[in-house]
């Protein structure tokens, strides 16, 4: 699934039936490569993020979590944290580990099962998400291709 599909989309606790917000992003870790939090935009002046670990299931129409307490406000989360905002990748440049810089991530495919990254987009093509190394604050690192 394409991220850009799946902003926008509900996230409703499967204990209370209430939507608990929408998706606006989504924070990323290596070794493997997967999504390590899902951000979303909430009633109130900040957002919140849960662990992947919380989701239930990835539905056409909503994305599904366990429980409720499993939210965290954004602002409360440590820089070091792997669900903060420093670990999102989109608009961030892409560097080779060499350090060559090789587009800006604009979209990525994730499986909505396991949350494991398949690849991500820049304009300049696709990387295949086995390839990632680092996100952080400034820029996404991937391995030279073979």
């Amino acid at each position: 699934m394409l991220l850009s599909s799946a902003q926008g989309r509900a996230v409703v606790a499967v204990s209370t039936a209430e939507q608990l917000g929408t998706i606006t992003a989504v924070t990323l870790a290596p070794s493997p490569p997967h999504i390590s939090a899902v951000r979303l935009k909430t009633r109130g002046r900040h957002g919140h993020v849960m662990a992947w670990s919380n989701v239930h299931s990835f539905g056409k129409d909503a994305l599904t979590v366990r429980s409720v307490e499993a939210l965290k406000p954004e602002n409360e989360l440590g820089s070091d944290e792997e669900a903060h905002r420093s670990h999102d990748p989109l608009g961030k440049p892409v560097l080779v580990e060499t350090g060559e810089c090789v587009g800006t991530i604009e979209d990525l495919d994730f499986d909505e099962t396991d949350g494991r990254i398949r690849a991500l987009f820049t304009a300049e093509g696709e990387i295949p998400g086995d390839r990632l190394i680092g996100v952080g604050s400034y820029a996404v690192i991937v391995q030279r291709p073979e």
